[in-house]
This record gives structure tokens, sequence and C-alpha cells, in this order.
């Protein structure tokens, strides 16, 4: 027989025959939950002192948060204050927007300017190189050339004094020749003396003393 559970609610007062069986399994099913209960209560007390241990955790991170609070308000004004000054900064970055652009502008038509004075540098310096090496080559030409100058003029000093030899050694022997034409005017053959000197000074230009001699002697 079991248990009627409906009439137990309706008539608490009213007995019920139970069997033994129905009895252990509830002393069973008692036992089970008085185990569980146990188990149940060092949950609990565990439970609790974790509790505890997050309450005083919690007080300290509240004291923290706390800070962090402060902290936070204190950044928050700092941040308001660089909000401020930012958008101060964009109003006067917008103000200066268009000076910008004009600065952008110049920069490139001088950067422009610069390439083309680059490539003007770079031929200029080209041309300075080529000219340079023109010039050595003429100041070459010219160190050569005053070497010859100056060979040319010792050449020539040199012919002068030749000449100048010549011409004294010229005028004595015309100065002989005279003598001797007046020495042999009275002489017949003095013709054929004179003659002969003559054709000696035609072939060599000149006429030595012992040649003046041998031509006396000759027809002497």
């Amino acid at each position: 027989m079991s248990i009627d559970w409906r009439k137990a609610e309706e008539r608490p007062e009213k007995k019920q025959s139970i069997e033994g069986r129905i009895l252990l399994d509830l002393r069973a099913k008692v036992n089970e939950l008085e185990r569980e209960l146990v188990i149940v209560k060092e949950h609990l007390k565990k439970n609790d002192e974790e509790l505890r241990e997050t309450k005083t955790k919690l007080s300290g991170r509240e004291r923290s948060l706390t800070r962090m609070t402060e902290k936070f308000s204190s950044a928050k004004k700092s941040l308001d204050d660089v909000a401020e000054q930012k958008l101060n900064v964009d109003i006067e970055l917008t103000k200066l927007k268009p000076q910008i652009s004009n600065l952008d502008e110049l920069l490139s038509i001088a950067n422009e300017k610069i390439t083309e004075l680059q490539r003007e540098l770079k031929l200029s310096t080209e041309k300075i190189s080529e000219l340079e090496q023109k010039i050595l080559f003429k100041d070459k030409t010219i160190e050569t050339q005053k070497e010859d100058i100056k060979r040319r003029n010792e050449e020539i000093d040199l012919c002068k004094d030749k000449l100048n030899l010549n011409n004294k050694e010229m005028e004595q022997l015309l100065n002989k020749i005279k003598v001797l034409e007046t020495q042999t005017s009275e002489v017949e053959s003095s013709p054929k003396i004179v003659r002969k000197i003559r054709q000696t000074m035609v072939h060599k230009g000149f006429l030595s003393d012992k040649e003046l001699e041998d031509i006396l002697d000759e027809f002497s």
C-alpha cells in the first residue's frame, strides 16, 4: 500500500497504514537528503568564506575604484581640455589651410625651379670642364709655341751675329779690294786680278788673306 499524499494534505490528522518497504525507502531518501544537506551546508560554509573574502576584495576594489574614478574624473577634465585645445587647433588649421595650400603651390614651383637650375648647373659644369680642357690644351700649345719662339729667337740672334760678322768681313774685303784696285791700277794685269778676286768672292762670299796672296802671286 502506498501513501495517499492527497489525503494527507487534505486531512493530515488522519492515520494511514504504510508498508515497511515504503518506510525503508522513505528513510533511505531521508538519509540521502541529510547527506546532501551536509554537503550543501559545507558548500554554503565555503561559499560564505569565499563571500567574505570577496567582500574584502571588493572593499579594496571599491577603494581602488574610487581612486580610479577620481583619476578618471581628472583625466576626463584633461581630455576635455585637450579636446578644447584640439578644437582650437582645428579652427586655426582651417584658417591656415588656404595659406598652406598656397605654400604647397609655391613649394612645388620652387622645386621645379630648383630642378631646372640643377640641370642648368650641370650643363654649366660640363661646359666649364670642357673649357678648362680647351684652356689646358691651349696653355700647352702656347708653352710649346713659346719654346719654339724662344728657339727661333735664339736662331735669329745667332744668324744676326753671323750676318754682322759677314758684314764686317765683307766690309774688310771691300776695303781690301779698293786698296788692291788702287795698287793695281798701274799694273797691266790688274783687271785679271780684280776679276779673279770677284769670282772668288762671288763663289765663296768672302776672301781670306791667304787667298788674296795666292791670287797676287799668280799674276806677279
